[in-house]
């Protein structure tokens, strides 16, 4: 399972408590920035983490999502007594999933007193109804784990009496609202979207975030000898992945076999349940001829496939495919224009389209450019020394790469099991 490290502030309203007198009565818990998702068990309307309102002091939410920097707004309710009050404490956990005590990444201990800091609260309205506006949230991709405490306080005749609830929660805040096919997105692929993601905010540095992602995800991807796809379900139009059998094996502690169909596919819903509008592109180029052993596919240059380490030269070596399925924005230039940039999380690459090292799955970035038709092959009359890119072969025309197949698309998604 995920785990989380140096969480940042963000926040949640969860209440949990029990039914005494003069306590809150209702709560109202809202936002114009919160996002429906789901628990990404049955895909239907019963599977959504709805917005709740007017509930009682009694219920405790469930996961809840919001766009980075927006502001909550909860109404708390109270009974008839005008002398209750309500003081609100937010936290936040610096250490751990659902752990306030333990120890930071520096080995140093963490205490309870240490590992929660107040969050901004502005608190209006008198008697029996109170307002509170929290915020702003992050600016940034967020998985975060909180405690919240509400301490009502009831000064009568016999003095002052306080109780306290307090609950434990977990929210994800994102870049915008999740794109088809995850919005709603799933709860179970968002722990894992805004943890590869964490502390990014625009779009250049959260797509690559998520990219490397994939990549280097432990337990994940090995990249099969066979090369054939193992979460796609073909038979309908769109394929449907079967994201819920993955996302099993992976919290499982299994590693799983994908292609670059699945590959491709689940870096795209991640990115969409983040804000991000992304598609995955299907890509095919001159191909070899015999009597190459190769002939009917062409030939890459060494990649390091997902679930090696890109750091070990041994793990690089030429593949032969006929074709093959990237991530890119939706709506970007189809080939042979250049204009659309790739994000690639099958295999690393040695080198970058400039010559430099890299050792890191390709991903368009101001600081790495990986151009569409550069990607698939940048030959050595532009950088001196090697064809650079995915494909080695002096043969590649000017019209390469081209569609293939399916061309540019997104998938369906389901929470079947793993397709036959």
């Amino acid at each position: 399972m995920v785990t989380l490290r140096n969480l940042t502030i963000c926040f949640v309203v969860i209440i949990f408590g029990y039914a005494t007198p003069s306590l809150c009565r209702e709560l109202h818990f809202d936002s114009t920035d919160r996002y429906n998702i789901r628990w990404g068990n049955q895909e239907g309307d019963s599977d959504l983490v709805k917005c709740r309102h007017g509930l009682t002091i009694e219920y405790s939410f469930g996961p809840a999502c919001f766009k980075k920097h927006s502001y909550i707004t909860v109404s708390l309710v109270l009974d008839d007594t005008p002398e209750d009050r309500v003081v609100v404490d937010w936290h936040h956990v610096e250490n751990g999933l659902y752990r306030a005590i333990g120890v930071d990444s520096n080995g140093n201990v963490v205490t309870e007193e240490t590992a929660f800091m107040s969050l901004p609260v502005q608190e209006q309205g008198q008697g029996v109804g109170k307002v509170f506006i929290m915020g702003p949230l992050p600016n940034w991709i967020e998985w975060c784990v909180l405690r919240v405490r509400v301490i009502f306080v009831h000064q009568g005749k016999g003095g002052r009496v306080g109780v306290s609830a307090l609950h434990w929660c977990e929210i994800f805040t994102v870049l915008d609202e999740p794109k088809a096919p995850m919005s709603p997105a799933w709860v179970s692929l968002l722990r894992y979207s805004c943890w590869w993601g964490r502390l990014t905010n625009n779009l250049d540095d959260a797509a690559q975030a998520i990219t490397f992602g994939v990549f280097f995800q432990r337990p994940g991807f090995a990249y099969p000898m066979d090369t054939r796809s193992r979460w796609l379900n073909t038979r309908t139009n769109p394929p449907t992945f079967m994201l819920k059998a993955l996302l099993d094996e992976w919290n499982a502690g299994r590693w799983t076999k994908g292609n670059c169909m699945d590959v491709s596919c689940l870096t795209m819903l991640a990115l969409c349940s983040v804000g991000l509008d992304f598609s995955v592109r299907q890509l095919t180029g001159t191909l070899l001829s015999p009597p190459d052993p190769d002939a009917g596919n062409f030939r890459t240059n060494p990649l390091c496939p997902i679930g090696s380490d890109p750091t070990i030269d041994w793990t690089y070596s030429p593949w032969a495919w006929l074709w093959h399925q990237v991530c890119v924005l939706t709506g970007a230039p189809n080939p042979p224009s250049n204009a659309a940039g790739i994000w690639d999380p099958t295999a690393a690459q040695k080198e970058d389209l400039n010559g430099n090292g890299y050792r890191n799955p390709p991903a368009h970035h101001p600081n790495h450019l990986w151009w569409q038709k550069d990607y698939w092959q940048k030959p050595h009359t532009q950088v001196l020394g090697a064809w650079l890119g995915l494909v080695n072969e002096p043969t590649q025309g000017a019209n390469d790469p081209q569609l293939y197949g399916l061309g540019t698309w997104k998938c369906q998604v389901d929470t079947g099991p793993w397709p036959p």
